[in-house]
């Protein structure tokens, strides 16, 4: 497929969400409405939920209804409720799918009822085969490569790295990890010392960066997949007197990651634009409804944007 690069950021209206993550499961679809669905990968990620609600409201601009799911980290509830979405009616699937493998039966389950599937910032394993399938994010390799870049550039001689990663077998956690080993190439100086899987959850990075301190003689910094992991680095560090030693990256460029460098204390991190990523959903839901085939409808990829202290005040306004 062709690829579109950049979305268009416009005002956001309140919308109307109908959510199945609580008890409330008794809506419909409603007659005459054009519904999609939605399942967020886990509400406990500060970036799915904000990318979640601006899809809502952007959704609702265009008049577009949206019934909201939480599979809280689990492939099985995942599917499930793609399942569900489908029997109560949605005209799309949409989902930030947990695990590239693991979600394929929702995919099949939406190309079963010849409905869309719109994957939300990672994918699902040969997703692309269906012609139903659109992918709407950002390049994943692109994000790691902008990490791995600018810690090329200011790394002392023969520094030691830490790297903390998302959930294994999720596409964005490969192409983050890719791409910053490639950039990362030009340093033949700069050893990784170990590599921890903390799934993106701060709690877990806290645990993991406490037992570095503990284990690992010397490290200049620590690289997570996310802002929800580099901050529970972050406050780690804090507590052990060891964050002025220590470069800090993450990614999302979430607005607690924003405060965190303005601080001084996060040191970088990479903006996936989750306000611009729902705006291209939003326009990819509403070209459905419109009638364009979804075979047409071109994967979009929003650029990533490298922040720093020296930049950080432009991004929080």
């Amino acid at each position: 497929m062709k690829r579109i690069l950049g979305a268009v950021c416009m005002p956001l209206l309140v919308a109307t969400v109908v959510s199945l993550a609580g008890c409330d499961r008794s809506a419909k679809s409603g007659t005459g409405a054009f519904v999609v669905g939605i399942t967020n990968v886990n509400d406990i990620y500060d970036y799915t939920v904000r990318f979640r609600n601006y899809l809502v409201e952007a959704a609702a601009e265009r008049g577009i209804n949206v019934i909201v799911m939480n599979a809280a980290g689990d492939t099985s509830v995942q599917n499930g409720q793609i399942d569900d979405m489908i029997v109560r009616g949605v005209r799309v699937v949409s989902a930030i799918p947990i695990d590239m493998d693991g979600s394929i039966p929702g995919l099949e389950a939406a190309r079963a009822a010849k409905l869309p599937y719109v994957s939300f910032l990672t994918s699902v394993r040969d997703g692309e085969k269906y012609p139903g399938f659109i992918y709407v994010g950002s390049r994943n390799y692109d994000a790691g490569w902008k990490q791995g870049e600018y810690l090329a550039e200011i790394l002392p001689q023969d520094a030691n790295i830490i790297y903390f990663t998302m959930h294994p077998n999720d596409i964005q956690a490969i192409d983050r990890r890719t791409g910053f080993m490639d950039s990362m190439a030009k340093r033949p100086d700069v050893t990784f010392v170990v590599e921890l899987n903390v799934q993106g959850r701060r709690d877990l990075a806290i645990n993991a960066t406490e037992d570095v301190i503990q284990s690992v003689a010397r490290f200049d910094a620590i690289v997570a997949q996310n802002d929800d992991a580099a901050l529970g680095v972050v406050e780690s560090l804090k507590a052990a007197g060891r964050l002025s030693d220590v470069v800090v990256v993450g990614l999302d460029g979430s607005p607690p990651a924003l405060e965190s460098i303005a601080a001084g204390e996060l040191t970088m991190s990479v903006l996936q634009n989750p306000r611009a990523q729902a705006q291209a959903g939003a326009d990819v839901f509403a070209r459905i409804r419109n009638g364009t085939d979804p075979a047409a409808i071109e994967d979009v990829f929003v650029p990533f944007e490298i922040i720093t202290m020296d930049n950080v005040a432009r991004f929080m306004e």
